[in-house]
C-alpha cells in the first residue's frame, strides 16, 4: 500500500503551534527586548539556517535554555515565530521593515522575498525614501532600484517630504544623476539639492561642488545659478556641471490627444486608450486600470492625470462595485489608487480648477458634487446642483467657474463664492453635449443629437450663447471637438458603414470653420476608434512618449516596435505597462557627468 495523508503536515504544524502556545515540550526560550518566547529547537532549526547552525555547532547556545537575540524587535520575532509554526506570514504595514531585517538575520528567504515584494508594491510618496535608505543599508539592489525609480516618478513631490532631507550624500547623488526624473525643470532638481544642503548647512555645504556635477547646466536658469554661486564659501570656488545636452525625462512632454471611449463588449478598450501626437504623426497607448465601469478622466495644470469612476468585479454570481480614484504615474505607465469619492459616481463631470479636482453629478440623482484636494488626498462635499440633471451632460471650467451643460439648462459654480447660479441656456438644447474651452470662451456641440447641428459658443463677458462659424451646420453620426496645439478642431464622421470623415479648424478672427490643407495627420489614427453611438471623449494632455505603450501591442528586445519602425518606448514595456531596467543608462549618465562637464567660476 502506498497512500499519502495530505493533511498530515498541516496537522503536525498545528499541533506543534498549540504546544508552543501552552509552553509544552519546549526546550529553548528566546529572549527578545525583555519578552520570552518558549520554542522547540527542532522547529527553529528546520526553517532557519541561522538557528540550525546555532544548535548544531559547538557554540555555547547549544546547551543554554535561554538565548538572547539581538537586533530583532519583539514584534518582528513574534511574526517570525508565527510563520515558522504555521507557514502563514501576517504583519502590519508599519512592521515590514523590522520583519524583513529579522528575516535577513535569521536567513528566512521566503519572508525576505515576500516582505520585499510587499514594499515594492506599496511604495508611495511618504515611504519611498525610507525604503530606499533601508534597501541601501541591506544591500538589496532590486529593492533599491525599485524605490529609486518610484522616487524618480514623483520627484518633485518626494523632494518635499521630511525623509528626503535624511538622505546620505551618495543616495542623493544617485537620484539627481538619474535621467528619468519626472520633473518640469532642472531648477527643481537643483532646489531639491539646496534644501538638502540647508537642512544641515554647516556639514553639507562642502558637498555642493560634488552635487553640481549632476546638474545639467544648459537647463539651469540664471537665477538658480546665481543662488548656487552665492553659497560658495570661497571666491575662487569652481562649480563644475554636467554638460549633458538632453533634458530629464519629465521635460520631454508633448501635447497629445487621449481618445477615451467606453465599449462594454470589448475588454481591450478597458485596458488601453490611444494617445496621439499630431506634431509627429505618432501613436501610443496609455494603460487603464482594470475592471472599469463608467469612468471620467481629467488633466491638471501640472500635467497630472486623474481617473474617477467605478470598478466592477465578479464574485461568483454577485457583482461587486467600488468607488475609485486613480492618479497616473507617467514613468511607470500605471495608475496609483487615491482616496475614493464620497459618493458613488458613474461618468461624472470631472474637471480641474485652481488646484482642485471637482466631481460633478454621476450619482444616483445627478445633483451632488464634491471637491478633491491632491495635496492632502481628501474629498469634501460642495453645494448641490440647484436642479437634478439628466444622465447626459458635460462640465467644463472657465476662469473661476465650472459650467454644467445639459438639455434641461446650464448652471455655473463659482469656486470663489462656493455657490451655484443659473447660466444662460444654449440656443438648441443639447441631448448629448460635448464642450471645451478655447481662448476664453466655451464651445459646445450636440454630440449624437440631430443629424445636422451647429457648434455654439458662450462668451462669459456678455453671458450669451451664439452659433459659431456664422451658423454653419454639420452632419455627422459621431463628432468630437479637439483643442490641439493652440487651435480648435471639429472632427465629424458620417455613416459607420462607409464612413465619411471631415476635419474643420476654427478661425477665430473670421468666426469660421475651415477644412485644413493636410487633415490626415490628425484624422487618420483616430478613425478606428470612432464608432457611432459609443461614448467618446477627447482629452488633451502633455504626455511623455518614451513612457507610453506601443499601439501594435509589443516592443521587441532591441527596442523596436512590431512594425519595424524605431520605437520611443525605451522606458516602458507596452504590452504590460511595466518599466524595464534602466540601470545601464543611469550608469552611463554617471560616467558622462564625470567625463564631460562645464565649469563655472564664482567670479564670472
Amino acid at each position: 500500500m502506498d497512500v499519502t495523508n495530505d493533511e498530515h503536515s498541516k496537522d503536525v504544524l498545528r499541533f506543534l503551534n498549540e504546544l508552543r502556545e501552552r509552553s509544552e515540550l519546549t526546550d529553548v526560550v528566546l529572549e527578545v527586548e525583555g519578552r520570552s518566547f518558549p520554542c522547540h529547537r527542532a522547529v527553529l532549526a528546520s526553517c532557519s539556517p541561522y538557528f540550525r547552525g546555532m544548535f548544531t555547532s559547538g557554540y555555547a547556545e547549544v546547551k543554554q535554555e535561554k538565548i538572547s537575540i539581538q537586533d530583532v524587535s519583539e514584534v518582528a520575532m513574534a511574526t517570525i515565530l508565527d510563520y515558522a509554526y504555521t507557514g502563514c506570514l501576517q504583519t502590519e504595514p508599519d512592521q515590514f521593515q523590522a520583519v524583513m531585517s529579522a528575516a535577513r538575520l535569521l536567513q528566512l528567504d521566503f519572508v525576505c522575498t515576500k516582505t520585499a515584494e510587499y514594499m515594492k508594491g506599496h511604495l508611495d510618496e511618504s515611504n519611498c525614501v525610507d525604503v530606499l535608505m533601508y534597501a541601501d543599508m541591506l544591500g538589496d539592489h532590486i529593492l533599491l532600484e525599485s524605490s529609486g525609480r518610484y522616487i524618480a516618478s514623483r520627484f518633485n513631490q518626494v523632494a518635499l517630504q521630511p525623509s528626503f532631507l535624511q538622505l546620505s550624500l551618495s543616495l542623493l547623488q544617485s537620484l539627481v544623476d538619474r535621467d528619468d526624473l519626472i520633473t518640469r525643470s532642472e531648477d527643481d532638481v537643483v532646489q531639491a539639492a539646496i534644501r538638502w544642503i540647508e537642512f544641515d548647512q554647516e556639514k553639507r555645504l562642502q558637498h555642493l561642488p560634488v552635487l553640481c556635477r549632476s546638474f545639467r547646466r544648459s537647463f539651469i536658469s540664471s537665477e538658480t545659478r546665481a543662488e548656487l554661486y552665492s553659497k560658495c564659501q570661497s571666491t575662487d570656488c569652481k562649480l563644475v556641471y554636467s554638460n549633458i545636452t538632453s533634458g530629464r525625462l519629465g521635460q520631454m512632454r508633448i501635447e497629445m490627444q487621449l481618445i477615451l471611449r467606453e465599449d462594454f463588449f470589448n475588454t481591450y478598450f478597458h485596458q488601453f486608450a490611444p494617445c496621439y501626437d499630431p506634431s509627429r504623426g505618432r501613436s501610443y497607448t496609455i494603460s487603464l486600470p482594470g475592471n472599469l465601469d463608467g469612468f471620467s478622466m481629467v488633466a491638471t495644470a501640472d500635467d497630472e492625470l486623474y481617473l474617477a469612476g467605478r470598478s466592477c468585479t465578479r464574485d461568483g454570481m454577485m457583482m461587486d462595485f467600488q468607488n475609485v480614484l486613480f492618479q497616473y504615474n507617467h514613468l511607470l505607465n500605471s495608475w496609483e489608487s487615491r482616496c475614493a469619492m464620497i459618493t458613488p459616481r458613474i461618468r461624472c463631470g470631472l474637471v480641474y480648477l485652481k488646484g482642485y479636482i471637482y466631481a460633478i453629478g454621476g450619482d444616483s440623482e445627478n445633483e451632488t458634487a464634491e471637491r478633491y484636494d491632491p495635496s492632502c488626498d481628501v474629498w469634501t462635499p460642495i453645494p448641490r446642483i440647484p436642479h437634478p440633471m439628466p444622465s447626459e451632460f458635460c462640465a467644463v471650467t472657465l476662469e473661476d467657474r465650472i459650467y454644467v451643460i445639459c438639455w434641461k439648462g446650464c448652471y455655473s459654480f463659482s469656486a470663489t463664492e462656493n455657490k451655484w447660479s443659473k447660466a444662460a441656456d444654449m440656443l438648441e438644447p443639447p441631448l448629448r453635449p460635448q464642450a471645451v474651452t478655447y481662448r476664453g470662451c466655451i464651445y459646445c456641440m450636440n454630440w449624437g443629437g440631430p443629424s445636422s447641428t451647429c457648434v455654439e459658443m458662450y462668451n462669459p463677458k456678455n453671458g450669451v450663447w451664439k452659433r459659431s462659424g456664422n451658423g454653419m451646420s454639420f452632419a455627422f453620426d459621431v463628432a468630437i471637438l479637439m483643442p490641439n496645439m493652440g487651435s480648435l478642431y471639429l472632427l465629424t464622421v458620417l455613416s459607420k458603414d462607409d464612413p465619411k470623415v471631415d476635419l474643420y479648424q476654427y478661425k477665430e478672427e473670421t468666426d469660421s470653420w475651415m477644412k485644413p490643407e493636410s487633415p490626415d495627420i490628425i484624422v487618420a489614427p483616430i478613425i478606428p476608434w470612432l464608432e457611432a453611438r459609443l461614448r467618446i471623449d477627447c482629452l488633451v494632455a502633455r504626455m511623455i512618449p518614451k513612457c507610453l505603450g506601443d499601439p501594435n501591442g509589443h516592443v521587441d528586445i532591441d527596442g523596436h516596435s512590431g512594425d519595424g519602425e524605431e520605437s520611443d518606448n525605451t522606458f516602458a514595456d507596452s504590452s504590460r505597462g511595466l518599466v524595464s531596467d534602466n540601470s545601464t543608462s543611469n550608469s552611463m549618465n554617471v560616467l558622462l557627468n564625470q567625463g564631460n562637464s562645464e565649469v563655472d567660476h564664482v567670479n564670472d
